[in-house]
């Protein structure tokens, strides 16, 4: 009987990823649209929510950009996959790995993380109205925890520099490239021309190589919230120690 029950578990997620597939990536939600009278509104079999396919009728390169992503592979990652099989509650993945998910129903309208997860369910007034997004961390933190939580010990959280500051919300890389110095330097001109990081840079070590240094974390310290994302931008002894163990170690004097 549990064997048949899983079995069971399986064949629903799957037919829900798959619907969820076709509907955000092969079928146009503009086409479903249709005009509701009384409201003088537009709906969708989507409900509100038009899926990428609209959005991309008018937002070609952001479309191009974001199509790639983590994001919007998010709902197919091979990694999610698994940990959605042995989830007791499925719904804790879907509200994260999806857009439009109900907690109410359990049902989710779009596979990934789409436009409509940040700018909200396409609006009849736009493109009158703009599909704002909010820039704050709140956005990002609801998903990702425990990044937000280091952020906030920072001293970039402390003087608000928050996550579109540094990251492109499209493409979800820095503004510019992270295995340079540059996107730092923006702001720590002086930092990066002093003593200590002119040295470590004439040794092509860069800043994200100590102050975004990340512990090899197994897959479930993510799925749990646990992962460790260097966004506290400290330098832990442990980093220092994987360059300079030899130098740090006491030196014994031979009899």
């Amino acid at each position: 009987m549990g064997r048949q029950s899983q079995w069971l578990a399986l064949s629903v997620s799957f037919c829900i990823v798959v619907s969820a597939i076709s509907l955000t990536l092969i079928w146009p939600a503009g086409s479903w649209a249709l005009a509701d009278e009384v409201q003088g509104n537009t709906f969708s079999v989507f409900g509100t929510y038009q899926s990428p396919q609209r959005c991309r009728e008018c937002h070609e390169a952001e479309f191009q950009a974001w199509s790639n992503t983590t994001h919007a592979k998010a709902s197919f990652d091979p990694i999610f996959q698994v940990y959605l099989q042995q989830a007791e509650e499925p719904g804790e993945c879907f509200a994260c790995h999806t857009t439009g998910y109900n907690a109410l129903t359990g049902q989710f309208v779009l596979a990934g993380v789409t436009c409509e997860a940040c700018h909200g369910p396409y609006r009849p007034e736009h493109p009158q109205e703009s599909m704002l997004v909010a820039t704050s961390e709140d956005l990002c933190g609801s998903c990702h925890t425990s990044t937000v939580l280091e952020w906030n010990s920072s001293r970039h959280g402390k003087v608000n520099v928050t996550c579109v500051d540094c990251h492109e919300v499209h493409t979800q890389k820095t503004h510019a490239a992270a295995a340079t110095n540059a996107l730092c330097a923006s702001c720590h001109v002086d930092r990066t021309q002093d003593f200590t990081h002119a040295i470590h840079s004439q040794a092509d070590i860069h800043c994200i190589d100590c102050h975004l240094d990340r512990p090899s974390d197994s897959a479930g310290d993510a799925v749990n919230g646990h992962a460790v994302t260097g966004h506290s931008f400290a330098v832990f002894v442990s980093t220092c120690n994987d360059c300079h163990v030899a130098s740090l170690r006491p030196t014994v004097e031979s009899p």
